[in-house]
């Protein structure tokens, strides 16, 4: 880890799924002992668990299924000895029913926060299906970790290089969360803590581009600006935003800390599924030129907050 470091390293980024899952996965993604194993190889402290359900109609997952992972991740974490933290799955455009089986995870089954698809039977964050969840969120004071399903909304044919997974789902992050800030849901619910996979899409590049049309939202050659409701311009509410460092890519990251501060930037790795070493995502972070007071928060005192982990 390096000498410079000496606080929890937590990886808010990882997915499991039970083992009757694992005939349809690979064998990594049920095996917590190699989790384990992978931890210690790196370094790291705490993995939070969560895991996103690809459906690939957009259909909502039967509310068996969702109790079933949630209990499975909760169990995981009680057997874990502190090495596990877990998210509940949760799919607010389901109804009533999606959302007390999240308020039941985050009370009774330990869970500190909840996993969101970026969209679900073709909406978007910004639907007002989703503002009960935001109540909930605001009510209990968890974050939200705001993750990409299979494809988008229109994802469309992006099999060939696998360029559903490589610019599909980063750009489904980006337009669910500036879909987020220009819909007001930041501005009605402003002390969500929501948390973007991926280094949240290409959204912390485009600041700047979403100002210049909010200052020309009265110019109908751009296009529509409606409803007008926000009391500061887009930016404002970008960095209210977390996202995750989880890209392998130390620039990505320096934009994060240099657009949000390096106090909303979470250790993110993806693994697994992603079957690349714990350690490059650790490292990705630890290469950086910034301080050891700023690693120290990205590597883990940011996500211990978020938690609320003892």
């Amino acid at each position: 880890m390096g000498a410079d470091v000496k606080s929890r390293v937590i990886d808010f980024h990882s997915h499991l799924v039970p083992p009757h899952l694992a005939a349809a996965r690979p064998r990594y993604m049920s095996d917590v002992e190699m989790l384990y194993q992978d931890q210690r190889e790196a370094g790291v402290d705490v993995t939070v668990l969560s895991t996103p359900m690809f459906l690939p109609k957009g259909d909502a997952p039967a509310i068996e299924a969702v109790k079933g992972f949630n209990h499975y991740a909760s169990e995981l974490a009680r057997k874990s000895e502190g090495r596990i933290v877990p998210l509940a799955f949760a799919y607010p455009w389901g109804g009533k029913e999606y959302i007390r089986e999240a308020e039941r995870a985050i009370k009774e089954g330990g869970c500190k926060g909840v996993l969101v698809n970026t969209n679900g039977q073709g909406e978007y964050l910004d639907s007002e299906k989703v503002y009960p969840l935001y109540e909930l969120a605001t009510e209990l004071d968890f974050p939200i970790f705001v993750h990409p399903p299979y494809a988008g909304v229109k994802g469309g044919d992006m099999q060939q290089f696998k360029l559903h997974e490589m610019i599909g789902r980063p750009c489904d992050t980006t337009l669910t969360l500036a879909r987020v800030i220009c819909t007001g849901v930041l501005e009605r619910y402003p002390t969500l803590k929501i948390v973007g996979a991926h280094v949240g899409g290409a959204i912390l590049m485009l600041p700047g581009r979403m100002d210049f049309c909010y200052e020309w939202r009265t110019e109908p050659y751009f296009g529509a600006w409606e409803p007008d409701i926000l009391s500061h311009p887009p930016s404002y509410y970008v960095n209210k935003l977390y996202v995750d460092t989880m890209g392998f890519h130390a620039p990505a990251v320096m934009l994060a800390v240099n657009t949000l501060g390096a106090d909303r930037v979470l250790l993110g790795s993806d693994h697994p599924p992603v079957n690349t070493s714990l350690r490059k995502s650790v490292d990705t972070t630890m290469m950086l030129p910034i301080s050891a007071a700023d690693k120290r928060k990205i590597m883990g005192e940011n996500a211990a907050r978020l938690l609320k982990l003892d």
